[in-house]
């Protein structure tokens, strides 16, 4: 309310003065028209008068005087009378429209004491001029922006009757208004910002609540669907280590029962089968640990595809599947855990190889993306392709397509990727084949290196 009220004074202010021009062109020209009326109505005062007055008789003052009251009657705010070239003095004072500001004011015949110096030159100067039309003029005299207008009575030059007369644009009292509305759209306008900044502070301690409040209930949210996740992935992990323990239950009763000399180590093969089997899913595990990510340190990606690669040789080899390296040169190295990120490739690896059991091509891409903050792994194989409707979910722990396999390759690879920052997508290659895309983001004291 305040704000609106400061800017309501000095939107009325800003209006006031840019519409005083208008408005003293419509003075000017009320103040014309005034001042020719009473031109008009005192000639034939001015024939009756001689060149030879030195002093205004009373009974020329008093029909003056009437002269101008009726003929200034019907202008507010305009004051007039003549002049006597002659005499050099004022006569016929009128102010018809304010009478307490007539005559007794500051002398019976004379205009305002401010203004009559002004009004005096400016009569001398019409008394001489051929023409009849009034001289306006609009000066500052003290506090007060008059406008003044003096025109010659009758044809004779130079003239014994000038006619004035003189409208306060702004007098005074306007100005005393004028600077009132001034200092209270100032003191509106500071009350304005003093209760913008307090309720500025008031918001902003507002929004830190709400902000802390949304944090807190994203964090319990998280915490939340962190249980979910955990209660999933324990009940998933209860299920495939309760299947090798039954297997393992079933094989010792049964190893047991059977005599002393069929109790040989080959009859326990299942057991170590499943022990085994328990122990790689444990391994797989871990990975969802970040305590495996502690230990950071500067990696050669491409160096690091290289011996895996080498690693994963001889199972291609056996499967006819070409190996192709495509590593971009002068790759930056990237931060995190060689461990890890090897882990990620053999299980790509791996899965392309498993989509390619008769032949094959595996690619194996690095590049520099072109802003220069993440580095791109692509691995890319030939094989069937990955089944639309199995696609959001392959990187769900435990799920998996095939008889033998945990469901974890996958979402250890995610959640790896993840906790170095990065992404990990899959992406059809036409006309067939499946491209597993990983980007993993540079530290900024290498990006920009060569």
């Amino acid at each position: 309310m305040l704000f609106l009220s400061s800017i309501a004074a000095l939107s009325f202010n800003s209006v006031t003065a840019f519409l005083l021009p208008g408005q003293e062109e419509k003075l000017r020209s009320m103040v014309h028209d005034a001042s020719q009326r009473l031109a008009d109505a005192a000639t034939d005062e001015a024939g009756k008068l001689t060149d030879d007055i030195e002093v205004v008789p009373e009974s020329t003052d008093a029909r003056l005087t009437d002269l101008t009251r009726d003929a200034l009657a019907g202008y507010p705010g305009v004051e007039g009378g003549f002049y006597l070239n002659s005499a050099d003095s004022f006569a016929g004072f009128a102010f018809p429209s304010d009478p307490a500001r007539g005559p007794k004011h500051h002398g019976p015949r004379t205009p305002p004491p401010r203004e009559e110096p002004y009004i005096r030159l400016q009569a001398r100067q019409s008394a001489m001029q051929t023409e009849t039309s009034p001289l306006i003029q609009t000066r500052d005299v003290g506090p007060s922006r008059v406008m003044v207008a003096t025109v010659p009575v009758g044809t004779t030059r130079p003239a014994r009757l000038v006619a004035w007369l003189m409208y306060r644009v702004t007098g005074p009292e306007q100005q005393r208004q004028q600077v009132f509305r001034y200092q209270a759209s100032t003191i509106l306008a500071l009350a304005g910002i003093v209760t913008a900044l307090l309720l500025t502070l008031n918001l902003r301690r507002t929004l830190g609540r709400e902000r802390q409040a949304r944090d807190q209930l994203q964090e319990e949210l998280r915490r939340s669907e962190h249980l979910a996740s955990l209660g999933l992935l324990l009940a998933q992990v209860a299920h495939e280590i309760r299947n090798p323990l039954a297997g393992i239950r079933s094989t010792v009763q049964l190893w047991q029962r059977l005599p002393k000399e069929s109790q040989t180590p080959e009859s326990m093969q299942s057991v170590v089968t499943a022990v085994d089997r328990l122990n790689s899913l444990l391994t797989d595990l871990l990975y969802f640990s970040r305590s495996e990510l502690t230990d950071r340190e500067s990696i050669d990606l491409n160096s690091l595809v290289r011996e895996t690669m080498e690693f994963m040789r001889a199972q291609a080899l056996q499967q006819q599947v070409q190996i192709e390296l495509n590593l971009a040169p002068q790759l930056p190295r990237i931060s995190g855990s060689a461990r890890a990120l090897r882990q990620v490739v053999i299980n790509l690896a791996t899965n392309a190889l498993q989509a390619m059991p008769q032949s094959g091509r595996l690619q194996c891409r690095t590049s520099l993306n072109p802003a220069g903050d993440t580095v791109v792994l692509e691995i890319a194989d030939t094989g069937a392709g990955i089944d639309p409707s199995v696609r959001s979910r392959l990187f769900e722990p435990f799920f998996t397509t095939r008889d033998q396999g945990t469901g974890l390759g996958l979402a250890l690879c995610r959640e790896i990727v993840l906790q170095h920052g990065g992404q990990i997508e899959l992406v059809d290659e036409a006309p067939r084949g499946t491209v597993c895309r990983i980007t993993i983001p540079v530290p900024t004291e290498e990006q920009g290196r060569p």
